[in-house]
């Protein structure tokens, strides 16, 4: 009789010799691997995330092929705590347990907080610089019409027009000559001249 009990506790064990690893570094929200060893005479079975805070268990994967030894599957967002297991249940009763983990642990979410931090160029806008042949001219416009210039030879320099253009009758720029009557005056006085000059 006693060897006839044994032989039966023997077949059932063979029957579900589905053994579920203890699962680690699992986090809230994040992706982990379940992995367990099988045999050929194990069922499909769903698994389950338990905790002694949850009013009933948390199914996680479905249809579970027992061959596959381990899957992938996303943790539901859970509150950070010990004492969680996974349980390998029959798929068309939950209550009819193939295999249970250890108990282990659920770190809180990871953050995926990595700001963007980027600097953008900034600089003030020149406007009327030439920057040809290293000459940097500026034009600064104040009142009336201003004329750019860049001169050459010059490494930097800057026109500025403020007032009103200049009369025929100013002083010129640079040192030059004042401009006193137009030329057609003096041809004409050197005209006469030389005419009074032939009549004596």
């Amino acid at each position: 009789m006693f060897t006839k009990v044994c032989l039966t506790l023997v077949a059932v064990s063979s029957a579900f010799a589905l053994t579920a690893n203890t699962p680690s570094g699992v986090t809230s929200g994040g992706t982990t691997s379940i992995t367990w060893s099988s045999t050929s005479s194990d069922s499909v079975f769903s698994i389950e995330l338990n905790h002694p805070s949850f009013n009933s268990a948390l199914a996680i994967a479905n249809n579970v092929q027992p061959a596959n030894n381990n899957i992938t599957v996303t943790i539901p967002p859970v509150p950070a705590d010990d004492n969680y297991t996974l349980q390998f249940v029959n798929i068309t009763n939950i209550n009819d347990v193939f295999a249970t983990s250890g108990s282990f642990s659920i770190g809180a979410a990871v953050s995926a907080s990595g700001s963007s931090t980027g600097s953008g160029a900034s600089g003030s806008s020149t406007s009327g610089v030439a920057g040809a042949s290293g000459v940097s001219g500026s034009t600064t416009a104040s009142g009336s019409k201003a004329t750019s210039t860049s001169p050459s030879g010059s490494p930097s320099g800057s026109a500025s027009a403020s007032g009103s253009s200049a009369s025929p009758s100013g002083s010129a720029p640079n040192g030059a000559a004042p401009f006193r009557a137009p030329i057609s005056v003096a041809v004409s006085a050197l005209v006469a001249f030389a005419a009074a000059a032939f009549v004596l």
